[in-house]
């Protein structure tokens, strides 16, 4: 049975083409240029010589920008947010804010797109699999939407579909989106992502593999029995046979948003990003292997079970016992504010290029040891009262500030630090008061 309730979301179809993307982005090329030229002239007229870059960062241009990552979905879409979380502080503040946009802003298919996908994933007959269906997505990202679906023997399922035509875009998208970026003017032409652009495309193939995410997912919940705290965390089941390569058909579990639990139950301000960062030192020095997206949107909390529960597995990145050693030093060595100790085990990391001078290295060497902050302060950490994000964003100025100065760090490093910089920002979202120094302490020595 099918549940065709009315979509309270836009819906707009995913171009599934390599063509009709392209045009989809050069369209948009378009309409920026178009812009300018309006633009400037509304101001020519008026006697007014405005920059070029003020004319580019328009908020008509932003938006349309936006509109259009949000409608292709994919790695279009993907790459906006990683540039927005990775690269924010580099990037001109009007750009930062309308990427940032895009971790929570999609777009769905229409009802006829969406059975397509069924169609060619389940054959002609795919609604006899299922005892209902509701075509009305409970969530919708950049790769994918949610359905909720029940099995004919009861069974509730959060049905995860791919947007078609997403995998085999990946690199196409991801270049054309950086090349748009560049010519627009809206991306410095001077910040290196290529290594940036290299790993998303990489990620993106494996978070687009459904069959590679159900892995994971159980490989991560079998890896997971040890830690101290599996009774607080709701992982979802499996339907193996129901799954594919782009449907990924997991068990429905009840939960609410991170901040309406918390508004509910107001402890949960604490114990939710406590038990977030002590299972993310958890993952990175005793599993090996970090769940690396830190949008709260994969995360929900359960009242009734009093659970965390954890949704999203693409992303989990798996690094190795060389890596992890090094980056245990660099951490403890910057806890500790040992500068000699901290050089060398960033230099190990490949944190610093041969262009890098002495000014530079200093100015990253702060930037780390004030990102440690939390963990050397004993007792309980205030984020919502304390303004370590801004002392790092104008540590982080004086590099962003000088070209030659820029350098992209290793990916495990980038992938992990956006893990790390996305919880602390949840913890000051929520006002959390958080004994990290108790946590790191517990996991610190090395199994």
């Amino acid at each position: 049975m099918r549940d065709t309730q009315p979509k309270p979301r836009r819906a707009a179809a995913v171009p599934d083409s390599r063509f009709s993307r392209m045009a989809s982005l050069t369209g948009l090329a378009g309409r920026v240029a178009g812009n300018l030229v309006t633009e400037g002239g509304k101001h020519w007229l008026r006697g007014q010589r405005p920059a070029l870059s003020e004319l580019l960062l328009s908020r008509k241009n932003l938006e349309q920008v936006a509109d259009r990552l949000a409608r292709m979905r994919g790695a279009a879409m993907k790459l906006g947010q990683l540039i927005s979380m990775d690269s924010g502080t580099l990037l001109p503040p009007e750009l930062a804010s309308v990427l940032d946009r895009l971790r929570d802003d999609a777009v769905i298919m229409p009802a006829a797109q969406l059975v397509s996908v069924l169609e060619s994933n389940w054959g002609n007959d795919w609604d006899q699999r299922l005892a209902q269906f509701s075509f009305d997505p409970v969530a919708a990202a950049s790769i994918g939407q949610v359905h909720k679906g029940r099995t004919h023997g009861g069974r509730e399922l959060a049905i995860k579909i791919q947007y078609p035509g997403v995998r085999r875009s990946i690199d196409s998208d991801i270049d054309n989106v950086v090349s748009l970026l560049r010519l627009s003017g809206l991306l410095p032409r001077e910040l290196d992502i290529d290594p940036l652009v290299a790993e998303a495309k990489q990620q993106l193939r494996l978070e687009t593999d459904y069959r590679h995410e159900q892995q994971q997912l159980l490989a991560y919940d079998s890896a997971l029995q040890d830690f101290r705290h599996y009774d607080a965390l709701a992982l979802p089941g499996v339907d193996t046979e129901l799954s594919t390569e782009q449907i990924l058909c997991m068990d429905f579990i009840e939960g609410m948003s991170l901040q309406q639990a918390a508004s509910a139950q107001p402890h949960l301000k604490d114990h939710i990003p406590t038990l977030l960062l002590e299972l993310f030192f958890c993952e990175l020095f005793h599993l090996h292997c970090v769940q690396t997206d830190p949008n709260p949107a994969n995360y929900r909390y359960n009242l009734q079970q009093d659970s965390l529960v954890l949704l999203d597995f693409g992303a989990v990145r798996h690094f190795s016992a060389n890596f992890v050693q090094q980056y245990h030093q660099a951490i403890c060595a910057a806890t500790e504010r040992n500068a000699a100790a901290l050089s060398d085990a960033l230099k190990a990391l490949g944190f610093f290029s041969q262009r890098h001078n002495a000014a530079n290295r200093q100015v990253v060497m702060d930037i780390f040891m004030e990102a440690t902050e939390p963990l050397r302060t004993p007792g309980a950490y205030d984020f919502g009262q304390s303004d370590l994000a801004q002392r790092i964003h104008q540590r982080g100025m004086a590099i962003s500030s000088d070209p030659d100065a820029w350098h992209t760090p290793p990916a495990d490093v980038l992938f992990l630090h956006r893990k790390m910089g996305g919880l602390f920002m949840l913890a000051a979202q929520l006002g959390a008061r958080v004994d990290v120094h108790a946590i790191f302490s517990h996991y610190r020595e090395l199994p």
